[in-house]
């Protein structure tokens, strides 16, 4: 019989986190040293760490996911001259000889040569007297595998023991957690809807003094180093919202350049993403080109993202000679040397030849309209294929119907209920976009509500199988929204199937905790003449004759609906909070007419509650109740020229199947027929 070592017995009793440590999974939601996160980071890292692992089921390997969340590059070839460099490195003696630590000076000039063509420029002279020299050097290079082992090794140089990193938030989750690893703290500066989610250069100024203002306070009666905020992440193009700061944002760079420069912050500019930015006129402008900023700007750059060789994992970083030397210190120490395999892919993607220029201008050329086209592909998944641009439109609908049955591609290209994107937040780099859950914040399924980061992600997961970052793993700034990051780069297929799943899904939920649905009484018919007669005018403006909405009053619908009440008591459902009727849905078990055994005869939601889901929610009770009476299908009628019922129709999977003539007042107006099949 086998037994623990002493050595081992010993090991755990000094180390008892190591008998949790999961194997071959990282523990995200914890650190190594066993000490703990700040909570704002620790919010972060339990996110991320139940989207990896804790919300998947002992089901996974019978029953495999789809993950929206993982940020592979899509499908596309890898940058040619950087697989050309790597094949001749392999077919030389190169592969014989252990690498210089520093990285071979040939690659090394290679990417010098690449950074001072896109604009890099040093021109503060150095004051060391070793070091004899101003502009830009080889010695301001070095590389390693992947810019994320570099920027751990640049927050343990550039920092001390309670300093601060300061990340926007949204933001990339893992370099929050990775910047406490390496020692220092997190604070994060909210990008908000009001700046276009871009850095707001006074915002930013005025969180880094309130810092500093409060760690002087805390440290005042220290001897010795004071903590402060050492550096500004800043990631352009931004992960996860994909916003762009190039040359129609330059002044605005350089506000942001200035406040650092002025507080003694370093910027770390990461800039893995650059290369994708789908206005090629506007690709992100390193904040290095600015005039007098060089040094005080650490750049990190990477084959992962934009040039589809997230595998080989590679990245280099452009900064002062004396930063530079420290991460070659610390290669040396960790790895002896970054391998020069990894080197002549680097300068194979990023060197300033024009032969490399030509093959990037038809390589990127390709691969921005293949990521403008996905994410159409998914703009007409989540808000209907109307939404999407023109040239795009086509390949689309081919692409879906081939993927999907006809009633299934109807529906998917209809959008996702109650689900949509952000206000004015348009990817325009990278491969994630952000959707917005917040309208069925609160809805049930099973009996528990979805009112959480925690909830959302359960709830797709049990009733699709569908994971995607949550708001709390990318630091969203609006705690009171439900958000979640989709990436966009999987297969068109695989992309188009996990939408309908989640339309699916959402058709799934109940009402709200915050209101209910129940059928309607006497005592509700003033009200619900009053939403009539205001949804009828705001609905119907323009639309409608303007005489005929002006002769709508309470007093008479009101009469006319207690009149009715009667014979319509058991036909009517209302959505009520505290007495007060929000919305109502009128339907008729009507006999088998065409092709209909029932009818949704009207459907009206007070001005002011519209696009909260209470018309979905008094849609689908409506469903429910005809199912339960044994139909199988229902009709609604709306006028042709009301886009916004059309689209709610559309997005709940109506399809359009007949036309007709309504009379109102003495005018006609055409009406579509929607069809609904009742499951």
């Amino acid at each position: 019989m086998l037994t623990k070592s002493q050595a081992i017995d010993r090991l755990l009793r000094e180390q008892p986190q190591l008998r949790d440590r999961r194997f071959g999974l990282p523990d995200i939601g914890s650190r190594l040293d066993g000490e703990q996160f700040n909570p704002t980071v620790q919010a972060i890292a339990d996110a991320i760490d139940f989207y990896g692992f804790k919300v998947r089921d002992k089901n996974i390997v019978e029953l495999p996911d789809t993950d929206l969340g993982t940020g592979n590059p899509v499908e596309f070839r890898p940058f040619p001259p950087a697989i050309s460099a790597m094949k001749k490195a392999l077919d030389s003696d190169m592969m014989y000889r252990y690498p210089y630590t520093e990285g071979d000076d040939k690659i090394r000039k290679q990417l010098l040569d690449y950074v001072e063509r896109e604009g890099f420029i040093n021109t503060e002279p150095y004051s060391f007297e070793d070091i004899d020299e101003k502009g830009l050097s080889v010695h301001n290079i070095t590389f390693s595998v992947s810019t994320s082992v570099l920027f751990n090794q640049i927050i343990n140089i550039i920092s001390k023991p309670g300093d601060v990193i300061l990340v926007t938030g949204p933001n990339y989750g893992l370099f929050t957690i990775r910047t406490e690893r390496a020692g220092a703290e997190v604070e994060i500066l909210k990008l908000e809807k009001e700046d276009n989610f871009l850095v707001n250069p006074s915002k930013l100024a005025n969180r880094i003094d309130l810092i500093n203002e409060s760690l002087q306070q805390v440290y005042h009666r220290r001897k010795g180093y004071v903590p402060r905020v050492v550096a500004f992440l800043n990631a352009n193009p931004n992960n996860p919202t994909g916003k762009v700061m190039g040359k129609k944002e330059y002044s605005l760079l350089c506000e942001i350049a200035e406040v650092c420069k002025k507080r003694g912050v370093f910027i770390i500019d990461d800039l893995v993403y650059r290369d994708i930015t789908y206005d090629k006129d506007n690709v992100a402008v390193p904040i290095a080109t600015i005039p007098g900023m060089f040094r005080n700007t650490i750049s990190l750059f990477g084959l992962s993202k934009s040039y589809s060789m997230a595998s080989l994992r590679a990245g280099f970083v452009v900064a002062d000679e004396i930063i530079i030397r420290e991460i070659v210190n610390r290669i040396f120490q960790e790895m002896d040397s970054a391998p020069d395999i990894i080197g002549k892919a680097l300068a194979g993607a990023f060197n300033a030849t024009d032969e490399r220029y030509q093959i990037y201008d038809n390589y990127f050329t390709e691969l921005r309209a293949l990521y403008k086209y996905k994410f159409n592909l998914l703009k007409a998944l989540v808000s209907g294929i109307d939404t999407v641009d023109l040239e795009f439109k086509s390949k689309i609908l081919e692409v879906v119907n081939e993927t999907l049955s006809s009633d299934d591609s109807k529906k998917v290209l209809s959008g996702i209920p109650m689900v949509d994107f952000p206000e004015n937040l348009v990817p325009e780099s990278g491969f994630f976009a952000i959707l917005d859950f917040t309208k069925i914040k609160g809805m049930k399924y099973n009996g528990k509500a979805i009112r959480t980061d925690r909830d959302l992600l359960e709830f797709f997961y049990k009733t699709s199988r569908t994971r995607f970052l949550v708001g709390q793993s990318i630091s969203w700034p609006y705690e009171d929204e439900l958000v979640g990051r989709i990436s966009f780069s999987i297969d068109d297929a695989k992309l188009i199937k996990a939408c309908l799943n989640i339309h699916n899904s959402i058709l799934l939920l109940e009402p709200k905790d915050d209101y209910i649905i129940r059928k309607n009484e006497l005592k509700d018919q003033a009200q619900m003449a009053q939403i009539k007669v205001d949804g009828w005018k705001a609905a119907y403006d323009s639309i409608i004759s303007s005489t005929y909405l002006k002769k709508l009053n309470y007093e008479e619908q009101t009469r006319r609906y207690e009149s009715s009440f009667d014979e319509y008591k058991d036909l009517v459902f209302v959505a009520v909070r505290n007495d007060e009727v929000l919305g109502y849905a009128c339907f008729n078990p009507i006999p088998n007419v065409d092709m209909f055994d029932s009818e949704l005869v009207s459907l009206y939601i007070k001005p002011q509650e519209v696009r909260k889901g209470i018309g979905t929610a008094l849609f689908l009770e409506t469903c429910k109740q005809l199912h339960s009476l044994g139909k199988k299908n229902m009709v609604v009628y709306c006028l042709s020229d009301n886009t916004n019922a059309i689209n709610f129709y559309k997005k709940l999977g109506g399809k359009i199947v007949k036309t007709k003539e309504a009379k109102i007042g003495d005018k006609y107006y055409k009406e579509y027929g929607f069809y609904f099949q009742l499951k």
